[in-house]
């Protein structure tokens, strides 16, 4: 099982101790503003005023030492399989990507690295053990994940899974701690406890941590706050841009438009669940603002990290737009 602990981010035998009551934000993020190689760190929420670890790039890619049950048949599927989990959550546009296999080991080298050994900080009941790289800013440069040898790894759902196993550790190589979720059923993958197969799926609780990372931390290249065009296929060329300006009490929008079109402007949470709608209908080409004050049909947002998307017949963009009390 994996060992609840608020600073190490390690798998291990054993039993979750009792948490807090779980809610719908119940996932935590890592924490530790000291740069270096570290495996502990501070579960914080998504708006923690001192921030939380996270990576500059949209692509986050692993390599595979194949050095003792890291050659098993199968290992290598079973890696690319934790990794797809995390590539297909959305709005969040990170992909983790296999680069192949390495002779590098756990230590700070400038590969990411999965690799079965004896120690590296995980010896008796622990099963896994990932160590982060930080630089200023609480930025992940490099994440080694070290699987205990000494116990018997599989891939066809026996104990103990490395699917499930692996899952859980690129989450903490994404900058997300343990979820504060306590229930026995639909565990999200940063569960405490290792809990078999079931682990190698997310859950809600797992998706909104990572859109959370993207949301406040916008990947070198995405940019979610400055004009991200996505053509739509069908229609003419008609390039759209959407930016957001956070103030006192509101938040600003503004959108320009090449072409008049039918406009929609929605608000979304990490989580991808539609919030409202600030616009809808024929807009002129050019410039367009509005503010918004956190206001839905259900009452209002409470502080924190949200998603605009604006839709035309021809294209759309995303911003990030942040809620403060």
């Amino acid at each position: 099982m994996i060992r609840r602990s608020p600073w190490l981010l390690a798998a291990a035998l054993g039993c979750a101790s009792l948490l807090h009551p779980a809610d719908v934000r119940a996932f935590r993020m890592i924490q530790n503003t000291t740069p270096g190689r570290t495996s502990v760190g501070a579960g914080v929420s998504c708006t923690a005023s001192g921030g939380f670890v996270h990576w500059n790039s949209a692509t986050v890619a692993w390599r595979h030492n194949t050095a003792g049950q890291g050659g098993k048949p199968g290992i290598a599927a079973a890696l690319q399989s934790a990794l797809s989990a995390w590539t297909g959550v959305t709005p969040a546009g990170y992909t983790l990507a296999y680069a192949g296999t390495t002779n590098a080991g756990f230590t700070t080298d400038g590969t990411s690295t999965v690799l079965w050994a004896t120690g590296n900080g995980c010896t008796g009941g622990c099963l896994a053990i990932t160590a982060l790289v930080l630089g200023p800013g609480q930025v992940i440069t490099e994440c080694d994940i070290s699987f205990n040898t000494s116990f018997v790894w599989n891939t066809d759902g026996a104990d103990y899974d490395v699917q499930a196993i692996a899952a859980h550790e690129f989450g903490h190589g994404m900058g997300i701690h343990h979820t504060e979720i306590t229930k026995h059923r639909n565990r999200p993958t940063m569960y405490t406890a290792y809990f078999g197969t079931q682990g190698r799926t997310l859950e809600a609780d797992d998706r909104d941590a990572l859109n959370c990372a993207y949301g406040r931390y916008p990947p070198a290249g995405s940019v979610p706050n400055v004009a991200v065009e996505e053509p739509h296929a069908a229609g003419p060329s008609s390039a759209v841009r959407l930016g957001s300006r956070a103030s006192a009490g509101r938040t600003t929008l503004r959108f320009a438009l090449q072409e008049s079109a039918d406009v929609r402007l929605d608000v979304y949470d990490v989580s991808g669940r539609h919030l409202t709608t600030l616009a809808s209908g024929f807009r002129a080409a050019g410039e367009h603002e509005l503010a918004w004050d956190g206001a839905t049909p259900s009452g209002r947002a409470r502080a924190g990290v949200y998603f605009a998307r604006l839709v035309t017949p021809a294209a759309r963009a995303t911003t990030t737009l942040v809620v403060t009390n």
